[in-house]
């Protein structure tokens, strides 16, 4: 029987996933893959320029591109300050506490600068991830779903959570996920092309979007927590 690969409260086998994760990493123009992760340089600057905002929309969350433009150019003082923090350092599978509240500070600054329009988690993290590639990981519906389905909810829905209040939450499940894994997400960073290596996070961040994905067509939408 095929080793079971498991985000949150959704699996597949992991020759499904490696399939999927081959073709995705393969240069293939139909993913993002590699133009999001080489974009601009990505890490090579470790605070957040102008050009990172445009970053997003090469992994689809580029709805309302210009307003989501603005609003990242107005936080873009806190998102520098908040990245500065000494905390943010390392690999998020050896981060400790106070490194994921280091990152839920992140998360709000979306509740301490609002409102920002077109801007939420999903954009953030985008942009937020390619300064620290090993440590902040990526975040949109898709991977949401994998911990917030029907049936197995490992962090059930919230409307009342605040964005700093979710990450809290999902960030230590997120990286029980990783930590346990780990021989896998090495597996698929792997695959990547030489010129393009990927992290072992964001190759869990293809994983659990392609999870989220089927999860998606499988369940009736919920409410964002």
């Amino acid at each position: 029987m095929s080793e079971q690969i498991r985000v949150g409260g959704v699996q597949a086998s992991a020759a499904t996933l490696k399939k999927f994760a081959t073709d995705y990493l393969s240069g293939n123009e139909e993913w993002a893959y590699p133009a999001y992760d080489s974009y601009g340089g990505a890490a090579a600057s470790e605070i957040v320029e102008d050009a990172d905002f445009l970053a997003i929309c090469l992994l689809n969350a580029g709805q309302q591109p210009i307003r989501s433009y603005y609003t990242l150019k107005r936080l873009q003082g806190p998102i520098n300050e908040g990245l500065s923090n000494p905390l943010l350092r390392g690999s998020f599978r050896d981060a400790n506490e106070a490194t994921l509240e280091a990152i839920a500070d992140l998360f709000g600054i979306l509740d301490n600068h609002g409102p920002t329009p077109n801007v939420g988690k999903t954009k953030l993290m985008k942009v937020l991830h390619r300064k620290r590639p090993a440590l902040i990981p990526l975040f949109d519906e898709n991977v949401r779903r994998c911990y917030s389905v029907p049936g197995t909810r490992p962090i059930p829905p919230d409307r009342q959570r605040t964005h700093r209040e979710f990450a809290r939450v999902w960030l230590p499940a997120f990286q029980a996920d990783f930590r346990s894994q780990e021989h896998f997400w090495e597996e698929i960073a792997a695959l990547a092309l030489p010129e393009v290596p990927i992290t072992p996070l964001r190759a869990m961040d293809i994983i659990a979007w392609y999870l989220g994905r089927k999860q998606r067509k499988e369940e009736p939408l919920e409410l964002t927590s």
